[in-house]
């Protein structure tokens, strides 16, 4: 993992689905590849309750559109499973961009996503 990669936690057993830190892969389909895999099972047995929480730092357009596939994916998730589907988007405050995109985010996908400012 270099400077430019998130840490990324997918813990079915702990309930745990973060995103955090940097994110500027060269290559976005290769860098999220694994998560998209990783969704794809998840989906065959969901927990009842699904939170994603991204915490970035920063992040390119290519990463926030994969974020958007990732909503999607839960959403669909959610609704073929009946599973309960939410995620909150952490932002620093002032950072009217990153606030701009979450907004754009809950809006375009129509999925319970709760924006914070960090503390």
């Amino acid at each position: 993992m270099s400077d430019f990669d998130p840490k990324m936690v997918f813990d079915k057993d702990n309930g745990i689905f973060l995103i955090e830190g940097r994110s500027l892969p060269e290559d976005s389909d290769a860098e999220y590849k694994s998560v998209f895999e990783w969704l794809d099972e998840y989906a065959k047995e969901p927990n009842p309750e699904t939170r994603l929480v991204f915490n970035l730092e920063y992040y390119n357009s290519a990463s926030l559109r994969k974020f958007a596939d990732m909503l999607k994916k839960l959403k669909q998730i959610g609704e073929e499973t009946g599973t309960a589907v939410s995620a909150v988007w952490y932002y620093e405050d002032g950072d009217e961009s990153s606030l701009e995109n979450a907004e754009d985010l809950a809006s375009s996908i129509d999925v319970a996503l709760e924006i914070k400012v960090k503390e």
